[in-house]
């Protein structure tokens, strides 16, 4: 077959072009009815507060799971969960009322630390003024108070 035969390409072509046809005159008023796809907001990863100082004879005692996707405020006063916050009590003596909130920020797609009270934050080190957010990065430091440090993490507890 060394020539190409016109009608063989004339019938393909009529094919094809009746089966566009008729998949648009079926499936037009489906698709131009159809809702434009919604933007999902971004998901929050998992996250985790390690407390590096302590003696803890139990390893999963040391990890405190953040909200994901929401807020979690570190404190000293023990109080249940809500619906968009979670919190985390610590006994220590200089640990404010709320001491620290770590929240989702959806439009940067990062967590952040914010200094809530008179107590003292250092993330990474470098004094956190009271009101003002900070990014947290995976493997970030957060001192609260002078004995309590906790170092943010992506990565959980590993399950034994």
């Amino acid at each position: 077959m060394e020539t190409s035969n016109p009608l063989l390409w004339l019938v393909w072509a009529s094919f094809g072009s009746y089966l566009v046809w008729l998949l648009w005159t079926r499936y037009r008023g489906a698709v131009l009815q159809a809702p434009p796809p919604v933007r999902e907001t971004p998901k929050a990863p998992p996250a985790w507060l390690f407390c590096e100082d302590g003696t803890a004879l139990d390893k999963r005692v040391q990890w405190f799971p953040v909200r994901q996707g929401q807020r979690t405020v570190v404190g000293g006063l023990p109080r249940s969960s809500t619906d968009d916050t979670s919190f985390v009590y610590l006994t220590a003596d200089d640990i404010q009322e709320d001491h620290a909130l770590v929240a989702f920020n959806p439009q940067s797609s990062w967590y952040e630390v914010e200094a809530l009270g008179r107590g003292e934050v250092l993330h990474n080190n470098e004094p956190l003024i009271p009101g003002t957010k900070s990014v947290l990065a995976d493997g970030d430091t957060l001192d609260l108070g002078r004995i309590s440090r906790f170092r943010f993490t992506l990565s959980g507890p590993e399950e034994a």
